[in-house]
């Protein structure tokens, strides 16, 4: 079976290979750590740790394909550490994004007990140095990442496979019902499966995942956000670009390409008859920066990149004009800029593109508003509407319209927040759930 699938990996590779040519060449992506794509890990990553018991540690890899699902894990390997002393977990992610993100969270400290790796492409021969380099104990897959070489390699070392932070949309449920004989063969192979909702536990038994293997567990970002008012760096950051106590901010939050176009239609059909309300984006996607750029110069705005304004340089003279919008062209600040917000945009909703996670917002009491297009946290969305913490919008339209009704009524917009921030703090508890069950598979 193997060998069928490297050909036909081989196959669609070779025939999606001038699109993704063109995408390198314009992005800089699929250009680094060959070695790793192919399933070679660095030697020192894969040494004991200095001064290890003389037993072999226990190994525990868990695989997040890019920087959301790393950032739900990161209470979940702290509270993995702290309940294994000898517990050695190497964290492997696919984008490039998600290596920098998770060399960045872990100090790129490859003979420590976190060990940052690159997932292989699910080619076999990857797969199998990946697996014999590694060791694993046990494999963690966060939300859903499967692949039928990867399953099987780990299927003949006996090494337990389980989903954690289960997630599946209704557009990928009907993506997998057409491969449903794959599916239901790797899902066989992997023993038990923590999914976020009734609703999605349904579709994973539908796709021939054992119903007596899966179990409903709130997902893990409800416990990774962040319910105090204050971040630390926010007020650097809102020194350096020129936000005062007086501004009103909407942040633009993970937008997805021409969303701007929406954020600067409503700043401009209301900073005049709101002089205090300021426009920040942070776009989810480095690459559209410099489209988000030039719309901003055409509408007759200045752009105010964050990058050119690090913390301590000289204020905007005044603070931030009215005429300035700033972007968020760094990374890891998005968590700052929310806290200086007074209300929030979740992007990537009002394209199709199945949303922007709106926990890290809400979780602050900012009150947030999204578009139709949020399949990929039905969840949250919906925790959110049926406890009237939050804001469906359909277009600009009803964008600038509630923007402008949540500046006239600040109290109202406050107390939304408020709500959102309640109702999401009630939902924590994963973490534990997850660690207790991780270490006591290990110790069987």
């Amino acid at each position: 079976m193997g060998w069928i699938l490297d050909i036909l990996y081989l196959l669609g590779l070779l025939a999606a290979s001038p699109a993704l040519l063109v995408k390198s060449l314009r992005t800089g992506k699929y250009r680094s750590d060959w070695p790793g794509r192919l399933g070679r890990i660095n030697k020192q990553a894969r040494m004991a740790p200095a001064g290890s018991a003389p037993s072999p540690p226990r190994r525990l890899l868990i695989h997040c394909v890019s920087v959301g699902e790393l950032l739900s894990t990161r209470r979940l390997v702290e509270e993995l550490l702290g309940l294994n002393a000898a517990l050695i977990i190497f964290i492997s992610t696919t984008t490039d994004t998600g290596v920098q993100r998770a060399q960045a969270m872990y100090g790129g400290d490859a003979n420590g007990r976190v060990r940052t790796v690159r997932y292989p492409l699910d080619f076999s021969f990857a797969v199998r140095r990946f697996l014999k380099d590694i060791q694993p104990d046990q494999i963690v897959l966060v939300e859903l990442e499967t692949w039928p070489n990867f399953i099987c390699a780990a299927a003949r070392r006996s090494i337990p496979i389980r989903i954690i932070n289960g997630r599946m949309t209704a557009r990928s449920f009907r993506r997998y019902r057409l491969v449903r004989p794959i599916m239901a063969a790797m899902f066989r192979r992997i023993e038990h499966f923590g999914v976020q909702t009734p609703t999605i536990a349904a579709r994973f038994a539908a796709l021939g995942a054992p119903a007596d293997r899966i179990e409903v567990i709130p997902t893990l970002k409800y416990d990774t956000a962040d319910f105090s008012d204050a971040v630390p760096g926010a007020a650097e950051l809102a020194a350096a670009v020129g936000i005062m106590r007086e501004h009103s901010l909407l942040v633009g939050g993970s937008t997805g390409p021409g969303e701007q176009e929406a954020l600067l239609e409503c700043y401009l059909a209301l900073r005049r008859k709101q002089p205090t309300l300021r426009l920040a984006i942070a776009p989810r996607k480095p690459e559209v920066i410099p489209r988000v750029i030039a719309d901003i110069k055409r509408a007759g705005l200045a752009p105010l990149r964050r990058s050119e304004h690090p913390d301590g340089c000289v204020p905007p003279a005044g603070g931030m004009g009215m005429d300035a919008v700033l972007v968020l062209d760094t990374m890891g600040e998005l968590k700052k800029l929310y806290s200086l917000a007074t209300m929030v945009f979740s992007g990537r909703s009002l394209v199709k593109l199945g949303g922007s996670d709106m926990i890290e917002a809400a979780a602050m009491g900012k009150p947030c508003c999204f578009g139709p297009h949020t399949y990929n946290f039905d969840q949250i969305v919906q925790l959110l509407l049926a406890n009237d913490s939050a804001v469906a919008v359909k277009n600009t339209v009803e964008l600038t319209r509630q923007v402008e009704s949540w500046l006239a009524n600040p109290r109202e917009a406050v107390d939304m927040g408020r709500r959102a921030s309640a109702c999401l703090a009630a939902q924590r508890g994963a973490t534990k759930r997850y660690a207790r069950q991780l270490i006591e598979r290990l110790r069987e």
